[in-house]
């Protein structure tokens, strides 16, 4: 099996080589649509390039944004949190109803290399994410070493079964053992962002402001996206 895949990978570069020759090649000459899409696909010529070229217009550049979108109703109901019990490290119950409704949630394992720092990142942009109306949660994976969230000023909750189910298809990028650290935007009951596996305190209240801005879209409004809703980018 994994010979098989070998050789589908290599056949696969193979063919993004021969296009990226093949438009090379053409110099002037203009390439065929086929050969400009191909090759955008293959991740060998840039949508930006073919556009300077005039390879492609700006209406077929509309049109493969739009087919290539997800609809938010879609990205919403993919990356929904269901309800969870849990506690906070001093064990005081916590459940979704007191999640806010845009928080940067934080998976992160106490032990790992690099947790000391994601976490100063955190408290460091802490304020200027609540001044931006947005709130920050951290859920730790480990019940060790959490002396280190010992002064953090925002809620530290305990990863358990009840959270793994409630975060669904998300679980799996919680528990990358490769990605001891990450974290995600919650936005109206559901996870709208890429997935971090560090962050930037001076990022992180301009981040806020951007998705409270979203959450106050119809499109992104909880109980409401599934009836439809504007195509949104995936964000990760």
């Amino acid at each position: 099996m994994k010979r098989c895949k070998n050789k589908r990978r290599l056949a696969a570069l193979g063919m993004a080589a021969a296009m990226a020759l093949s438009l090379a090649a053409c110099g002037e000459k203009q390439p065929s649509q086929e050969e400009v899409e191909q090759a955008i696909e293959a991740g060998t010529l840039t949508i930006e390039d073919a556009l300077d070229k005039g390879w492609i217009d700006q209406a077929w550049v509309d049109a493969y944004y739009e087919e290539n979108s997800v609809p938010a109703a879609s990205k919403m109901g993919s990356n929904m949190v269901g309800d969870f019990a849990t506690t906070t490290l001093s064990g005081e119950a916590f459940t979704r109803e007191q999640l806010g409704d845009v928080v940067f949630v934080a998976f992160l394992d106490p032990n790992a290399e690099g947790t000391q720092a994601f976490c100063d990142a955190l408290t460091e942009g802490y304020d200027g994410v609540m001044e931006n109306g947005a709130d920050i949660v951290v859920c730790t994976k480990s019940e060790s070493g959490n002396d280190l969230f010992a002064d953090v000023p925002f809620p530290v909750i305990l990863y358990n079964d009840s959270l793994a189910a409630a975060v669904g298809s998300n679980s799996g990028m919680v528990e990358d053992g490769e990605t001891p650290n990450a974290a995600s935007w919650y936005v109206n009951s559901a996870f709208l962002s890429a997935w971090y596996s560090a962050v930037d305190a001076e990022e992180l209240p301009a981040s806020a402001a951007a998705f409270v801005e979203m959450s106050r879209d119809a499109a992104f409004q909880a109980g409401t996206a599934t009836d439809g809703g504007a195509a949104m980018a995936a964000m990760g």
